[in-house]
């Protein structure tokens, strides 16, 4: 759909938004995962604003976006409202929580700034965490498949696949040893043996918007059954937003008294090698999706992110101890990074 379109719908589907027009510059296309949002603005009422999502069913999540959002919602997630609906058009309206995100504040004060506005993040994910396989709640909307040894084994193949195989000093013989050999297998076995909650699935920086002082999730529409740590992994080393090694351990040690506080504590030493274990498989699968996005889905902008992703990667994977195999594989060639 185009701006006249959602225009028009928008006018005949809202009796509140008769005079609904899209904002200049705003069209916001999230090609990669088959969504375009249109930011709507009332003509006739300063500052009212409301967001228009067309959305793709070759993505099957797109779908299931307003019965998640409600689930998300009734569970106690800071989630945007939906405030109507078209399946048939397959168009969905949701409340506009604005262009702030946690990256916007990557240049402020840690200590009054930043460091408060991760721990909002950190307590408006935890209800989420907090659910677990064992006992579902009543409402839990249909999922994307769950985390288990063979995904794991697959985010570490699209890694290989699109990351090194392009981007790597190392040989392909030497790439072929580390993929088969028995570490990162060995990995995937031993995350996919812990007992799974509910994850985002893409808790990063862009993904936490922040209005009216409070922290609010958007792009959660990839829910599955996993561990929490990954997506705690997913937040602290982000490829987007630059994070001290002191910042990271600060926020780990927050969310673990979080996640202690509501009755799911464990020693601080396992919960910190599982989340060493999970930040691993999270940036296999980033660099993956980055050179996916960057050589064959025509968005070369994801390319400049590598050196970032790949230094966090060796940080937690060989500096760490995490999966220090992969060390070879961390030698970027000269290529086509941005």
């Amino acid at each position: 759909m185009d701006i006249a379109d959602i225009t028009a719908l928008t006018r005949s589907t809202l009796p509140d938004w008769a005079d609904a027009e899209v904002s200049e510059g705003g069209v916001i296309d999230r090609s990669g995962s088959g969504r375009r949002f249109f930011r709507l603005r009332s003509a006739g009422e300063a500052g009212r604003r409301l967001l228009a999502m067309h959305y793709s069913l070759e993505r099957r999540e797109n779908g299931r976006f307003a019965e998640i959002t409600r689930f998300l919602r009734d569970l106690g997630v800071p989630v945007p409202a939906i405030v109507a609906e078209d399946a048939a058009r397959q168009v969905l309206w949701v409340e506009d929580l604005g262009s702030e995100d946690l990256a916007t504040h990557e240049t402020a004060d840690w200590a009054t700034v930043r460091a408060p506005l991760y721990r909002l993040a950190l307590a408006a994910v935890l209800p989420l965490h907090g659910v677990g396989e064992a006992s579902p709640p009543a409402g839990l909307p249909e999922l994307e498949p769950g985390f288990d040894e063979a995904l794991y084994r697959w985010e570490q193949d699209y890694f290989f696949e699109h990351f090194a195989a392009h981007f790597s000093a190392a040989p392909a013989e030497a790439l072929a040893s580390i993929q088969a050999g028995s570490e990162l297998r060995e990995l995937a076995q031993s995350l996919a043996a812990e007992p799974r909650g509910l994850l985002h699935r893409d808790f990063q920086s862009s993904n936490v918007m922040i209005r009216d002082g409070g922290a609010w999730l958007i792009d959660y529409q990839g829910l599955r059954w996993g561990l929490p740590e990954y997506d705690l992994a997913s937040l602290l080393y982000d490829p987007y937003v630059a994070l001290s090694a002191d910042q990271q351990e600060e926020l780990a040690r927050h969310y673990h008294a979080l996640r202690d506080a509501s009755g799911h504590g464990e020693p601080w030493e396992r919960f910190r090698q599982r989340l060493d274990r999970c930040a691993v498989q999270r940036l296999m699968q980033a660099l993956g999706a980055y050179g996916n996005l960057g050589l064959n889905k025509g968005q070369p902008g994801f390319l400049r992110h590598i050196p970032a992703a790949v230094a966090r990667l060796r940080e937690v994977a060989v500096e760490r101890g995490a999966a220090p195999g992969l060390a070879p594989a961390l030698s970027l060639a000269e290529s086509r990074v941005a």
